[in-house]
């Protein structure tokens, strides 16, 4: 029994280090436009894939525009794709 909760408790404090250490919203944010120098590129949101950002040229703000419904955006495409099409892409870092 003692062997069991010693366990479940080095699972779970593993689990929370390895969920403190991983930030998506680091990687996937909102993009900071007065460095994109592709203003044509579309970025992903890694915690909704219905949406993506765009950096119009002249705009300090990005615009964050939503897919068609029963659309995903893909970023490899560049462009939403049905649902029965999006995969789920492991995210570069930095």
């Amino acid at each position: 029994m003692y062997k069991g909760t010693l366990l479940c408790c080095l699972v779970l404090g593993l689990i929370l280090a390895l969920a403190s250490a991983y930030n998506g919203q680091d990687i996937y944010a909102e993009p900071n436009c007065a460095i994109v120098e592709d203003h044509a590129r579309k970025f992903r949101d890694i915690s909704d894939p219905t949406h993506y950002w765009v950096c119009p040229e002249g705009q300090e703000k990005a615009d964050y525009i939503q897919c068609p419904d029963n659309y995903a955006f893909m970023e490899p495409q560049q462009g939403c794709v049905v649902w029965e099409e999006w995969k789920w892409i492991e995210p570069y870092t930095k």
